[in-house]
């Protein structure tokens, strides 16, 4: 017998929580603001960061519009790229 949250021997299903304006967490805001600025002050553009970390223009998108939260180590790589600490880009 399975629960409505697992399939048969499968793992655990997840809900995915979609982002929107009335739900975004602040500090994604704050990272997508920060990462964002940080890209062009470094005079980086989308396709250069997807260059230097393999991660997709489009995603690289969907984070600076906060429409996605980054993992965590995604955040780490792309505060590298940029040449920022992780925690400055998390900073208000």
């Amino acid at each position: 017998m399975t629960s409505d949250n697992q399939d048969a021997g499968g793992p655990p299903k997840t809900h995915k929580r979609r982002i929107t304006k009335e739900n975004t967490p602040p500090e994604l805001l704050t990272f997508a603001r920060n990462f964002k600025r940080a890209r062009l002050e470094a005079g980086l553009s989308q396709n250069d960061i997807t260059a230097l970390t393999g991660i997709g223009q489009a995603y690289i998108s969907v984070i600076e519009n906060a429409r996605h939260s980054p993992s965590l180590s995604y955040m780490a790589l792309l505060a590298r790229v940029v040449g920022k600490p992780l925690y400055e880009l998390l900073e208000p």
